[in-house]
């Protein structure tokens, strides 16, 4: 573990920015792929059960590496690995386009999931060592960043896919792009503040990183299964031309980015609980008025909906999943891992169910499970707000004799 000194404000504020940029190029990245899966789809001959199998991949990846970063970024530091392994999503992001049929595309899939997936917790890793430094909740504000990149990566990708550009070829040219800037991002990075240590409340803590990983599996669940349905649903069962099948998704992660940019300020006011239970209620409620409409219009709306109403959920995990004792980075490599099964879960178990129904059937699990982990993530906040208060209490008064 790197040990490090208060840093000067210049200092934070490059780094700050650094992490920022390298949240936006990972979001940007996945979200230029997304208007060419039914591309994709069609180009390999693959059905609605097919595609689901090949989208395990990036899961399945993310499940493997995540566990060993966690280890790494405390041997290491979260800013070598996270650079490490930028620099390696760019290496792999091209992979799903030169598929040539179904257990290659998903052979790619799960090495892009893999490296993204890694990156995903050292860059939380790092950002979570900002905001230490920052001493106020500043996590949304770096996927708010993810969520920015999304957009742009959404617009690209559907402009690609509009006048038929491969999906290899743009993604080799943005990683080009991308990796130009992130040679300057790499050398901005902090070092990673010790950890806390106290020796109170280990079941309660150990149970609230579960309540807060099945969370995460919830929502992320919903937010993957968004990304990988909405165009399927709007190309296939609300016949938009190809152009117009990441209208649903732009609108998505348009609400998210609108809500991580004021998430920070949302949780300082009402705190963690009261807005996951604001916003987690507006994502199930408006995303089930979508469904029902079964309209282009309609459906963009209940994704927004749903987008808002996920936004600040995986930050304010990560920010709890954080707090207590022991080093960052393994505790959110447990809570990612748990997370990332939604994304295992979420294609997975949508295919099949597609196939047997419609996607508009099977997407009616979204606002489910979003309203599951706002439940979820409630009570594990809530957990861990009281973890802290009897370590505190602690450390102010030494152990209890009878605990």
């Amino acid at each position: 573990m790197i040990a490090t000194t208060p840093q000067r404000p210049g200092r934070l504020r490059r780094a700050r920015t650094a992490t920022s940029l390298v949240f936006a190029f990972n979001g940007l990245l996945f979200a230029a792929w997304v208007p060419h899966i039914p591309e994709v789809k069609h180009q390999l001959g693959l059905s609605d059960a097919s595609l689901g199998l090949a989208l395990l991949g990036p899961a399945v990846g993310s499940v493997i590496s995540m566990p060993v970063i966690g280890r790494a970024t405390t041997r290491y530091g979260s800013g070598k690995v996270t650079a490490v392994l930028a620099f390696a999503t760019y290496l792999a992001i091209s992979g799903p386009g030169l598929a040539r049929d179904l257990p290659e595309l998903f052979a790619a899939l799960v090495l892009w999931g893999v490296v993204t997936g890694g990156l995903d917790v050292a860059m939380n890793s790092q950002a979570v060592q900002i905001e230490t430094s920052y001493q106020r909740p500043i996590m949304s504000s770096f996927h708010a960043y993810w969520s920015i990149g999304t957009v742009l990566g959404t617009v690209l990708g559907s402009l690609g896919a509009g006048i038929g550009l491969s999906l290899a070829g743009q993604q080799a040219g943005l990683a080009v792009l991308l990796a130009l800037v992130t040679g300057w991002c790499v050398r901005q990075f902090i070092g990673d503040h010790p950890p806390q240590e106290y020796q109170g409340g280990k079941r309660v803590f150990q149970w609230r990183l579960v309540l807060l990983g099945l969370a995460g599996v919830c929502a992320l669940l919903a937010e993957g299964s968004a990304a990988d349905w909405s165009p399927v649903y709007l190309r296939d069962d609300l016949q938009v031309s190809p152009g117009q099948a990441g209208i649903a998704f732009g609108a998505f992660t348009v609400m998210m980015t609108v809500g991580r940019l004021t998430g920070d300020r949302l949780v300082l006011a009402l705190g963690r609980s009261r807005s996951l239970s604001l916003l987690a209620g507006i994502g199930a409620a408006g995303m089930s008025a979508g469904l029902i409409s079964d309209t282009l219009i309609g459906s963009s709306i209940g994704f927004a909906c749903l987008g808002l109403g996920l936004s600040v959920m995986v930050p304010v995990i990560f920010s709890t999943a954080a707090d207590g004792p022991g080093a960052a980075g393994p505790k959110l490599a447990l809570v990612s891992s748990f997370s990332y099964l939604g994304f295992l879960l979420g294609p997975a178990s949508l295919g099949p169910l597609a196939h047997a129904t419609s996607v508009h059937v099977a997407l009616w699990v979204l606002p489910s499970f979003a309203a599951l982990a706002g439940v979820l993530g409630v009570i594990a906040v809530r957990m861990t707000a009281r973890l802290s208060a009897a370590a505190a209490s602690e450390a102010l008064c030494g152990p209890n004799p009878r605990s």
